[in-house]
């Protein structure tokens, strides 16, 4: 069975971290995968894409209309990545937007008006105010959306493969928070 998470967000919410810990967990399961990252003009701040395909596959993109799982760390962003939605999609979205010049306000009513005519299956989740508010700092929400994404089966992961692989993605001074991130996604 092949499963296809597609990540979007700006660089610097830790797409590249969700797509290690991702790694490390399919790694630890025995799981083919292969992953790509594709970055916009910008590190910081710029368009980030992960593809993320696990099972038996040649290429690490996911084709049109082809993810099963596409987790936004920004609402705009996960517009962005509706090529990629079909009916069975489920998408995870953090309820965040990062504007960019003069950019009008892109909010979680204007994601719907655009992913609901494709897929039903839809959560938006309010995780950089969770995370501000719980743990001091936004840092967490990329960790605290895999929590989440865990609790309502949407990763084919173990939950020990998943804290094996958080361990083994962060530095050892922020492993104790990241796992609090994901627990907290994971209870919320």
């Amino acid at each position: 069975m092949i499963t296809n998470i597609f990540i979007a967000g700006v660089g610097g919410q830790g797409l590249i971290t969700l797509k290690k810990i991702l790694s490390y967990a399919a790694i630890n399961e025995g799981k083919f995968f292969r992953a790509v990252e594709i970055r916009g003009l910008a590190q910081r701040g710029g368009e980030v894409n992960v593809h993320f395909r696990i099972g038996e596959v040649d290429s690490p993109l996911i084709s049109e209309k082809d993810a099963d799982l596409i987790i936004g760390l920004d609402l705009l962003e996960a517009a962005r990545g509706l090529e990629f939605a079909s009916s069975k999609t489920r998408y995870l979205v953090s309820d965040h937007f990062t504007p960019f010049f003069q950019l009008a306000k892109f909010d979680k009513n204007d994601l719907l008006k655009v992913i609901s005519p494709v897929t039903k299956n839809i959560f938006i989740v309010d995780a950089v105010k969770i995370c501000q508010e719980k743990l001091k700092s936004s840092v967490y929400e990329s960790v605290y959306l895999l929590g989440f994404a865990f609790a309502k089966k949407l990763l084919p992961f173990k939950e020990e493969s998943l804290i094996f692989a958080i361990e083994k993605s962060v530095p050892s001074k922020f492993s104790k928070e990241n796992i609090k991130a994901f627990n907290l996604g994971k209870n919320g």
